[in-house]
This record gives C-alpha cells, structure tokens and sequence, in this order.
C-alpha cells in the first residue's frame, strides 16, 4: 500500500489534479454511486442577491449535476439564518421537494439558535421532534454568525442531541465576519461542545474548519482554502483522534482543496478517519458547475493510494450508516 501510495504521488498526483477538473476522472455508470453529504437547492429560481453571490439550483439543475457527477443522492441543507438566507429554502420547502423526489434527496431541518424568543431557554426539542418525525435526518446547515459557546447555541445542541441529529455547521473566525459559527483558531470552542455533548455528532465544513487541517497561525490561514504539503497536522486531527463524535464533512471547495493540496497526505488522513470523514460537494451554481472532488477519490482508488474499504466508506457507507438510510 504505502508503494502504491508513493506511486501515485511521483507519477500522477499533479496529473490527476489536472484531469480531475477537466473531465472528472469517472464515468457516470461505473458502480459506485457517491451521496453528497451537502447540498442546497430551491423549488423556484432566485434572483443573484444577498451574500451569496450566485442563486442556488433548482431541483432538476441539482439533478442535472449529481447525474454528470455519478451522484445518487444528496442531503438537502437549509440556509435559515439572517445572515445568508435569501429565501426558497424552508423546511417545509425541503420536505416537499424531498418528498417529490425521494430516491435523489435527503431533508436536513435547520433552525436559527436565536429563534423562539432570542433566549437560551428556547423550546427546541419539540420542533426538531417535529421535523424528524416528518422525515428530516439531520440539522443543518447551521451559519449563525455567533460563538459556539454563545448559551443560545448551546441550548440548540442539547435538543439536536437529545433529538438524535448530527450537526452541519460552517464555522467562520470571528462574529461580523460573514456567516458561520465562531470559534478561535485550533478549534477551542468546538472542543468543548464535543465534550459537552459526546453523543452529538459534529460534521464540520467550512475554509475556517479545514484549515485546521494544519496549523494556522494567521487569520489569513484560517479563512483560505491553503495550499502545498500539509508539514504539521492540524487540530481536526487532535479533536478527530480524541472526540468520536467528529466528522469531516468534504463539501465546497474547502472540503476537497484540504485532501488535493497533498495527495500524499489525504490517503494517510482518509484511512486512518475512514469511518468519519463524508464525501460531500456543496453545489449552488446551476451553470455549468465541475467538482474535481469525485474524480480525485476515483482516481486514489484506480491507484491504490486507498483501499476499495475506504473509498466506500467515503464515498457513502458512512452517509447510509450515520443517517440511518
């Protein structure tokens, strides 16, 4: 394995970089489906507005891209917080399009910490209960651009825990930033919540969370995507090796540049986290969107630099385990 895995580096890891963006590395019909642990679509087109910079597909543009990227399903995420939602993205819409198509997407329910009051007393049990008992398998995305250790954010992991969701959250470095949890560089505050509530399973997204695949010692580090070998580990593996309940959510760009900056590096990472880490893409563009993230996992698999184990574990074993499908 580790000669394969040195193969792949010196003779094709730049390569399949390269052709990962161009033509993705896969057919479409070969056997094994992903499932995106992260998605966003709407019932009916936006218009370009608020924060985010592009509008979000519609179900059949999503369709459309999972079909080219040899997708089966996805979780569909919601975007409830003032500081990114720019509507069509309800629960209730969710449900609906979950229900209209069952066999391509997952609903996920989301509620702002802030909700039912503004208070850290806010009843949100029975409204997690509500949407689980409507079909909902997880929470999130949860963007709330407060502390992670903020009481109101507490009080909302204690439902989802009591509920039984795991927890997608994008995390951000500082409150006024953009969107997302805050929390300090080295994950201090999300080591807490994870001793806090040790049957709460925490997906982490986000630039500011796989940074930390490395050590970052700017604000700059913590918001970038990075680049170049990874030369000392980070605190997602400290808190991943110490905290089961830590899962790597691969979606967007930070997701996948966190494994493609050392090819190396990531078939180390992905086999010894193989249980806990979720192929994920994080789709908003409907024009013309190439992730080079199914093609790079193909490809580490053809080589050997991962086993056919952990290619499936990542690419939707562990989705179908964690979210009971």
């Amino acid at each position: 394995m580790e000669s394969t895995r040195r193969a792949f580096i010196s003779t094709g890891g730049a390569a399949v970089l390269a052709g990962c963006v161009t033509a993705n590395g896969l057919n479409p019909d070969e056997d094994v489906k992903y499932i995106d642990i992260h998605a966003h679509c709407t019932e009916d087109p936006l218009p370009q507005m608020g924060s985010l910079k592009q509008p979000l597909c519609c179900a059949e543009q999503l369709i459309a891209h999972y079909d080219r990227l040899g997708i089966e399903k996805g979780c569909i995420l919601g975007l409830g917080t003032p500081e990114n939602f720019i509507g069509g993205m309800s629960n209730e819409s969710i449900l609906r399009l979950s229900a209209q198509y069952p066999d391509r997407f997952i609903p996920f329910c989301v509620v702002d910490p802030r909700a039912c009051g503004n208070t850290p007393f806010a009843q949100f049990r029975d409204v997690l209960m509500h949407y689980r008992d409507r079909g909902c398998k997880g929470f999130g995305e949860l963007c709330a651009n407060i502390h992670l250790l903020d009481p109101r954010m507490q009080n909302l992991f204690k439902a989802c825990e009591e509920v039984g969701f795991p927890v997608t959250f994008h995390t951000t470095p500082m409150s006024g930033w953009s969107y997302g949890v805050v929390d300090d560089g080295g994950l201090p505050a999300l080591e807490i919540c994870l001793q806090r509530f040790p049957k709460l399973r925490f997906f982490g997204h986000s630039s500011a969370f796989w940074s930390e695949i490395t050590v970052c010692r700017t604000m700059q580090e913590r918001n970038s995507r990075g680049k170049g070998p990874i030369k000392e580990e980070g605190a997602i593996q400290r808190l991943m090796r110490k905290y089961p309940n830590l899962y790597g959510d691969l979606s967007a760009g930070s997701g996948a540049c966190a494994l493609m900056r050392d090819p190396a590096y990531a078939a180390k990472f992905l086999t010894e986290f193989q249980d806990r880490i979720m192929f994920g893409i994080d789709i908003c563009d409907p024009n013309g969107y190439v992730s080079p993230l199914p093609g790079f996992l193909r490809e580490m698999r053809k080589s050997g630099a991962i086993s056919e184990q952990v290619f499936r574990k990542v690419a939707r074993e562990n989705h179908i385990r964690e979210l009971g499908l």
